[in-house]
């Protein structure tokens, strides 16, 4: 299939509208919760084998290890985990598939599972009948073939599919709960247009990516309430490539401190000799750097300046006066990933640990058992405003660091508190169990990367 370029065809409404959403965005959309941190909690969700709730499986590219297959495939065959394998308990039902090729096995595991591929978003949705017809919305809108824009970002085409997807709710006057994979859009624009419209329509909205999901070591989750003064969070690569994981760390460790979110007011983007001046004059703390990097395993030995070739970093200014910050670091971390903080007068860190080691990415597993919650239950086990401020943040962070001044964010005045939300996540600090496979099952064997098959 021949890949499309979507243009934007939304951009002038949503400049004319830019005060609308800037006062809409300023009255809170209040949600409360608590994160629960073991399996147990949710275990009703993880164990019932009712698979009657009909899913629409949305797709932009789906060949091995995209994030259709490591998200998908496990909704067709189960969730490993460090407590065994578990069966979902909904059902795919249908799918669109943008982009497909000689790589693509979305088209293989489709015909295995009965499952019509639509031509389009809306028919997919709609199933042959006039209206909605489906229980839920799994939406994946990572890679495929798109162009890059003048700041380097991936023109991911999410906002049109979502839009698509909202108005099959309005003309169903219907609205059933929609997971929308990583960020709302490489466009902080398009990413309020996408919040607004789908508090309009009342959709249950879960987004993100399954960092908040990976093990921690040690396993490092605040008490609610607790007074976080500085936060930063590491990683690698470009800002644009994995730089909205690090501030998804930052934010879902940052979010459950004393009086909760209180929104974000400027967002300052710096790279290369930037980054060093910003840990000499204590923009960023470089003690709560070395606290964060000292936790990963794979970090390299020797000096983080002269190692680093390319640093960025972002710097997030709360409205509260919390300081945070996120840091790519590619030589010196190997790949690694970590969060630290002052909490309640104390250094505090973690290492996020991601394991890449065999074909199971069973962190995806905990981000589906979460995305099934949403399914099942109708409610977001995590709020739908951590991804607003994360795919808004990485966005200006961008815009700011090629531009070469702070951009000032009043549209990004988001209170929310995560008091009553209930969250699924590895009680481990590593994987373990079936978590390391075997993987996969019976039949499905070709979704193997050559790369583990001799392992």
């Amino acid at each position: 299939m021949k890949p499309r370029i979507i243009s934007q065809t939304r951009r002038d409404f949503m400049e004319k509208s830019l005060v609308g959403m800037i006062g809409l965005s300023a009255f809170p959309y209040l949600a409360n919760g608590k994160d629960i941190d073991n399996n147990s909690a949710n275990a009703s969700a993880m164990t019932d084998d009712d698979n009657t709730l009909k899913i629409a499986l949305i797709c932009q590219s789906y060949f091995r290890l995209s994030h259709a297959d490591v998200i998908g495939t496990k909704f067709f065959v189960g969730f490993p985990t460090d407590d065994g394998m578990l069966s979902p308990k909904v059902k795919i039902t249908s799918m669109f598939l943008e982009q497909t090729g000689p790589k693509d096995i979305g088209v293989r595991i489709a015909k295995m599972n009965d499952i019509e591929i639509y031509p389009t978003v809306a028919d997919a949705l709609m199933m042959g009948e006039e209206k909605l017809a489906v229980d839920g919305i799994i939406y994946i809108g990572e890679h495929g073939d798109y162009p890059y824009n003048r700041l380097g970002q991936k023109l991911y085409p999410r906002m049109h599919y979502l839009e698509q997807i909202f108005r099959v709710f309005d003309a169903s006057n219907k609205s059933v709960p929609v997971f929308s994979d990583k960020a709302l859009s490489y466009s902080w624009l398009d990413t309020m247009w996408i919040y607004n419209r789908a508090r309009e329509l009342n959709v249950p909205m879960m987004a993100g990516s399954s960092a908040p999901y990976w093990w921690r070591n040690p396993n490092l989750v605040h008490p609610l309430g607790t007074k976080i003064s500085d936060a930063v969070a590491i990683g690698y690569a470009s800002l644009d490539a994995y730089g909205f994981h690090v501030v998804e760390i930052l934010q879902c460790m940052v979010e459950r401190r004393a009086g909760g979110e209180t929104g974000v007011s400027m967002v300052e983007g710096l790279r290369g000799r930037q980054v060093w001046d910003a840990l000499d004059s204590g923009k960023i703390s470089q003690d709560l750097v070395d606290s964060a990097c000292d936790t990963i395993k794979s970090k390299a030995d020797g000096s983080m300046r002269e190692l680093v070739k390319d640093p960025s970093a972002v710097v997030v200014h709360y409205n509260d006066g919390t300081r945070g910050a996120c840091l790519m670091l590619d030589e010196y971390v190997n790949r690694g990933w970590a969060y630290a903080a002052i909490a309640d007068g104390k250094t505090v860190a973690t290492e996020f640990v991601y394991d890449q080691t065999t074909p199971v990415y069973a962190a995806f597993s905990y981000l589906d058992l979460n995305i099934q919650e949403l399914l099942v239950n109708g409610k977001p086990p995590v709020p739908i405003e951590r991804n607003v401020l994360t795919s808004c943040v990485i966005d200006l962070a961008i815009r700011s660091a090629h531009e070469g001044e702070a951009k000032e964010t009043p549209f990004l005045n988001i209170n929310y508190n995560v008091e009553d939300y209930h969250s699924i996540r590895p009680s481990l600090t590593g994987p373990r169990g079936q978590s390391l496979g075997p993987w996969p099952p019976k039949g499905y064997e070709f979704v193997i990367p050559d790369r583990f098959k001799n392992k």
